[in-house]
């Protein structure tokens, strides 16, 4: 399948207008390999539909580097990312300008929600994006990053960093070594 195109960018009356609002889960039901948990969608992922949607999050190319996609997906090229076995969705489905603007207590009271939907799906692994909104959400404050020793929702759960142009703790050859130790966790296949 060809790349779709790259999508334009937002005016800002559109960003404007994107705040709070969702964008649908890219799932299928049941049998993902790796179900992606953001913390939220972004304004601009919410004024295209699209999640990770805005060219500064990394998200993408770190999975092309950690060996998830065959070449540099698009955010407008999700049905792709369906058909390989991946899937996304988020801790708190609202947007905002900056994921700073989720408070601990929307975390918290998102996660029994977000555990009954990663225990419906029942992926064969789920990897949080987000240090921080994992610890909070599951009061899991010395959770490192990698495999963890608990299982969300029955399915063995990885956490990595959030991928957004933000997190300057991470540059894109870490996210692309953390990520790839998921991938190699899974099959030889991509």
């Amino acid at each position: 399948m060809p790349p779709a195109e790259r999508p334009r960018r937002p005016s800002d009356e559109e960003l404007a207008a994107a705040r709070g609002k969702p964008v649908p889960d890219l799932v299928v039901e049941p049998g993902l390999k790796v179900l992606f948990v953001g913390i939220n969608p972004s304004l601009w992922s919410a004024a295209i539909g699209h999640h990770f949607g805005n060219p500064n999050n990394r998200l993408w190319p770190t999975l092309r580097a950690a060996g998830f996609t065959p070449r540099r997906f698009l955010p407008t090229d999700a049905p792709e990312l369906l058909e390989l076995g991946y899937g996304i969705t988020n801790f708190v489905n609202r947007a905002t300008a900056t994921a700073a603007e989720i408070g601990d207590d929307e975390l918290r009271a998102g996660a029994p929600e977000l555990v009954a939907r990663i225990a419906r799906l029942r992926p064969r692994s789920v990897a949080f994006l987000g240090l921080t909104a994992y610890r909070t959400a599951f009061a899991r404050p010395r959770a490192a990053v990698g495999p963890q020793p608990e299982p969300v929702g029955g399915t063995p759960a990885w956490l990595l960093p959030n991928p957004s142009g933000l997190n300057a703790h991470y540059q894109l050859p870490d996210l692309a070594r953390l990520y790839g130790q998921l991938r190699a966790s899974l099959d030889p296949e991509p």
